[in-house]
């Protein structure tokens, strides 16, 4: 059944239904991407590495975001996107179960390559989806959809530590217990209709030179997605590590203060959707920036302050909260979205998370831990040069045309 021959009343339980499991989808989502983290020295433990080289399995991970993202854009603008969803996370529940029983190092490369095309798939899928069903009205949703992974991020770490302690320092439940996790969504998904792009069949009419600024405003939109996802997982994936090696806390207290980081985040993602029906999406991307600079800075200046760390984590988190949704349905008023440019939004995404992470990682390793957050500071005082970028491009652009 097509949205124009649907009751309003049928309309609005489809879009509230297709929220609330897109939201199961991004929880589970959240509790996956951040499992990473604070297993990080186990997985090393594991397959007998170091720390530096064990920080490739962020970029194996993000390699296969990469693939998952910017070829599932397309795939979404062929096929069901709710079918596309269910076989991305079949494939990350397989692979999770296979990450903590892997005994070698390149084979768990490949391993958590798969699971990050997983990763792709599902959250290019929820995001593009999402503006479908809701369109111009996406603000609030969007936020409250990227609530939901910060949820799951936030729980992940309370649940990885809580489930090993349990089962006597065994690293195999910690990950099957995400897995299991899984679940919900797929059978959400399975019970809806996969939305369409409302703007499918729409004849592009614009003149050539506002397609150009289409253009333009879409790499801008690319780079600054790329500097804030390497910032927010960059923190979010080294903050563990970096609490416990510089003797800041203990593994279990820095499993909470990384928890405490995406709990932050998460909260922060509650209050900016009441924001996102108020503000302007230029003025919550720039108070957004402009806080994570402060908090930054505060860390650089008391860099192994154990209260100072905890602050700068839940700082952090507030600050960095909403710039993924807002800066979503700022795209969504100024260009016509189909899978193929969210796809190119997380080719973005994606590279951002392969390599600044990584790259961390190597500074971490051979340069020291002050260097690493420098270079969280110095990313994000570029990523506000670029905002800057995109609001200028976005305003020349104008809002588009609404049928």
């Amino acid at each position: 059944m097509s949205n124009a021959t649907r009751t309003k009343p049928e309309q609005h339980r489809i879009e509230r239904l297709s929220f609330i499991t897109y939201g199961i989808c991004f929880v589970s989502l959240g509790l996956a991407s951040v499992a990473l983290g604070p297993m990080l020295p186990y997985l090393a433990k594991n397959v007998n590495v170091s720390i530096a080289q064990i920080s490739f399995l962020f970029t194996a991970s993000s390699l296969g975001y990469l693939v998952g993202s910017s070829g599932g854009g397309r795939l979404y603008d062929r096929m069901k996107g709710h079918r596309l969803m269910i076989t991305a996370l079949i494939l990350m529940m397989l692979m999770g179960f296979l990450i903590p029983v892997v005994p070698w190092f390149y084979l768990l490369l490949g391993v958590m390559f798969l699971f990050g095309i997983g990763t792709g798939l599902v959250d290019v899928g929820g995001n593009v989806n999402l503006l479908w069903v809701f369109q111009s009205r996406v603000g609030p949703y969007m936020n409250a959809l990227h609530f939901c992974f910060g949820l799951g991020a936030f729980l992940s770490p309370i649940i990885l530590s809580n489930v090993m302690n349990l089962a006597g320092g065994a690293l195999t439940w910690p990950f099957w217990v995400l897995v299991i996790l899984f679940f919900p969504g797929i059978i959400g998904l399975a019970t809806l209709p996969s939305p369409v792009n409302p703007e499918k069949d729409e004849d592009d009419a614009k003149p050539k030179n506002n397609q150009k600024m289409d253009l333009r405003l879409v790499v801008l939109i690319m780079a600054l997605f790329f500097i804030y996802v390497g910032v927010e997982g960059g923190y979010g994936g080294w903050i563990f590590t970096y609490a416990t090696e510089e003797g800041i806390a203990t593994e279990t207290a820095a499993s909470y203060m990384n928890a405490f980081y995406w709990g932050a985040l998460t909260l922060g993602r509650l209050i900016a959707i009441p924001l996102a029906k108020k503000l302007a999406p230029s003025t919550l991307l720039l108070g957004n920036f402009l806080l994570a600079l402060l908090f930054f800075g505060l860390i650089l200046i008391w860099p192994v302050s154990p209260v100072m760390i905890w602050i700068g984590s839940a700082g952090l988190g507030l600050a960095l909260s909403s710039v993924f949704p807002t800066l979503m349905a700022l795209a969504e008023t100024r260009m016509k979205i189909t899978g193929a440019v969210t796809g190119l939004f997380f080719l973005g995404v994606s590279l951002g998370g392969t390599l600044l992470p990584t790259v961390l990682g190597q500074i971490f390793e051979y340069v020291g831990s002050y260097q690493l957050m420098a270079t969280l500071f110095g990313a994000t005082g570029v990523g506000l040069v670029v905002l800057f970028l995109v609001l200028l491009a976005s305003k020349r652009v104008g809002e588009k045309a609404r049928v």
